[in-house]
């Protein structure tokens, strides 16, 4: 101890530089403090905000039209969920808290040098004004190219969930190769793309260590001559090379802040790209307080075409989809639907027939308001559906299309789907005896415990391991559960033989009195016991009827009839 305090007597350079030596290690600890906080407070909040964010973005994903998911692929969507929120969370979390950090340590340290020495400070940062215009023109360049890698992230992401989807279409058709060879096409502009992000990416830190370079090489030239001419202690020019050294890395850490800010703004803007976007079919103000829903359908001369709607126009503009690949461009100006009127009495079967194209499947839509006409009114029970909410207008409908949408869960699940409401006051014997009743109308229980696991069986995604005409009757099933005031059945047949169809709808004749049911289909067979029947001919009413009236008055009914007749004695001799 003697000795030590007698070297720093006879040395003062030893005391000055002890007392520097003490004051860096003092900014050190309180950097390294404020580091330790940040860190706990931003990385802990950038995952709730990419929580809310996650679970606000599949909520609002759910309140959009039909229309969105129409001209918006799965794979861009998929890819906003992913990959752009992973780059938001990044500049939210380790973006935001190097940032921090960056500015912090600078600021300490900065002041702490201008202490020591304002001379040789303002030496010591005599190249930092190039740094915001390196930041401007290297920004942009990021903020560009990481969104032309995004676009194509999108692309390649709905490319492979169409190709998985696929599959079956691919191999039937032996397309393994051209799938192959598109994928490495998309994958290597793809590839492209993220080496031109990362050759400016790669800039930035070669950019960032140079103008710190600068700062350490004037410090070392002028403090050096100070320190010669006694201007400036050993101590304080230690020090002081120890600051500019712990300010070099906030410097170089610039650069990467930098890329996750313009990733993450990219990669938000795209998210907000969507969450701009608003339904355009909602509720009333002043909703009716009807709930329960008679049947009575009536059409007011309604016009109707696919047309490009404000969304869409919206997410062209922002290149979140191609104008090439929305499916509306090419009926923007074509009516679909000309001038339909009808009346359809509750309880009533009604069937719609007409050639493909002709506006069958349209009229389905609009009666559960998945679109609005441009002109004319849709009433139920008298009044305009859009006074119903959407809720309770489509809870009291069953629906289904011709290619029913499964989930990679059980029968029992897929039955269920959408009526634990309707279900909550039963048992859970109660519950297998309404899916049973149904199922037996459908002529689905047949087959489901013929299964080892019966109505627990899986039936894998998009029910893979169930024929078309089991997907369509499971269908069925499910828009039976609820005993819903109209039923539609949008060529819900065409997957099932024709015994076992004309079962089903003599079963569906008996069990669904009071409900109205619609029935699309091209197969005069399936219609031809309805109560009333509408011939559809290019968006235009051709004639309306039974069965034997239509035979008499509608040319375009006839040859329907007389050219599945003709099938039909063709199959019997084969």
């Amino acid at each position: 101890m003697k000795i030590a305090i007698d070297s720093i007597k006879n040395f003062p350079e030893s005391a000055d530089l002890l007392r520097y030596s003490m004051l860096l290690i003092g900014v050190a600890a309180v950097q390294g403090i404020f580091r330790f906080y940040m860190r706990k407070i931003l990385i802990g909040t950038s995952r709730e905000i990419e929580y809310s964010i996650r679970t606000d973005f599949f909520s609002h994903l759910q309140e959009l039209d039909s229309s969105f998911f129409t001209n918006t692929r799965t794979g861009s969507i998929m890819a906003l969920m992913t990959n752009d929120l992973e780059a938001v969370r990044n500049f939210l979390g380790p973006g935001l808290l190097n940032l921090f950090n960056t500015i912090f340590v600078f600021i300490t340290t900065l002041t702490v040098m201008f202490l020591i020495n304002v001379r040789l400070s303002l030496y010591s940062l005599v190249a930092f004004p190039v740094l915001p215009l390196l930041v401007y023109k290297l920004g942009n360049m990021l903020h560009q190219r990481f969104k032309k890698s995004q676009e194509q992230y999108a692309v390649l992401s709905a490319r492979t969930q169409e190709s998985i989807t696929g599959i079956k279409v691919i191999k039937s058709f032996t397309q393994e190769e051209n799938e192959k060879n598109t994928f490495s096409g998309l994958n290597m502009e793809y590839l492209n793309r993220n080496l031109s992000l990362a050759r400016v990416r790669g800039a930035f830190w070669p950019s960032m260590i140079f103008i710190g370079g600068i700062g350490t090489l004037v410090v070392l030239l002028v403090g050096g001559r100070q320190v010669i001419n006694g201007t400036l202690t050993m101590g304080q020019f230690v020090q002081f090379s120890a600051y500019i050294g712990s300010i070099t890395w906030p410097l170089i850490s610039i650069g990467w802040v930098i890329n996750l800010v313009q990733r993450g703004s990219v990669s938000m803007g795209r998210i907000n790209n969507i969450f701009r976007i608003k339904p355009e079919i909602t509720g009333p103000k002043k909703q009716s307080p009807v709930k329960t829903l008679k049947g009575n359908i009536s059409f007011n001369h309604i016009f109707f075409r696919y047309e490009l709607n404000k969304n869409t126009e919206r997410l062209i503009k922002a290149n979140f989809i191609d104008f090439k690949d929305t499916l509306t461009v090419d009926n923007k100006n074509k009516w679909v639907l000309k001038d339909i009127s009808f009346d359809i009495k509750e309880g009533i079967q009604v069937g719609i027939v007409g050639f493909t194209g002709s506006g069958k499947s349209t009229i389905a839509n609009l009666i559960p308001r998945l679109y609005d006409p441009q002109k004319g009114k849709i009433l139920i029970d008298g009044h305009d559906i859009k006074s119903y909410s959407p809720e309770v207008l489509r809870s009291n409908i069953g629906y289904v299309s011709q290619e029913p949408f499964l989930f990679s869960r059980s029968i029992k699940e897929n039955i269920l789907f959408g009526k634990e409401e309707y279900l909550s006051n039963f048992s859970e014997i109660g519950t297998m005896r309404e899916i049973m009743a149904v199922s037996k109308i459908s002529h689905l229980h047949e087959d489901v415990i013929r299964f080892p696991k019966k109505y627990e069986t899986l039936i894998g995604e998009r029910g893979v391991t169930l024929s078309g005409g089991q997907k369509q009757r499971l269908a069925i099933t499910r828009a039976l559960l609820s005993h819903p005031g109209i039923l539609i059945f949008d060529d819900s047949f065409s997957n099932v033989d024709t015994n076992t169809e004309e079962l089903i709808l003599e079963d569906l004749k008996e069990n669904i009195t009071g409900i109205t049911a619609i029935v699309i289909s091209h197969r005069i067979s399936t219609i031809k016991h309805s109560d009333l029947i509408i011939v559809i001919d290019e968006g235009k009413i051709n004639a309306m009827g039974k069965h034997s009236e239509l035979l008499k008055k509608s040319g375009i009914y006839q040859s329907l009839y007389h050219k599945q007749q003709l099938s039909e004695e063709l199959k019997e001799e084969v």
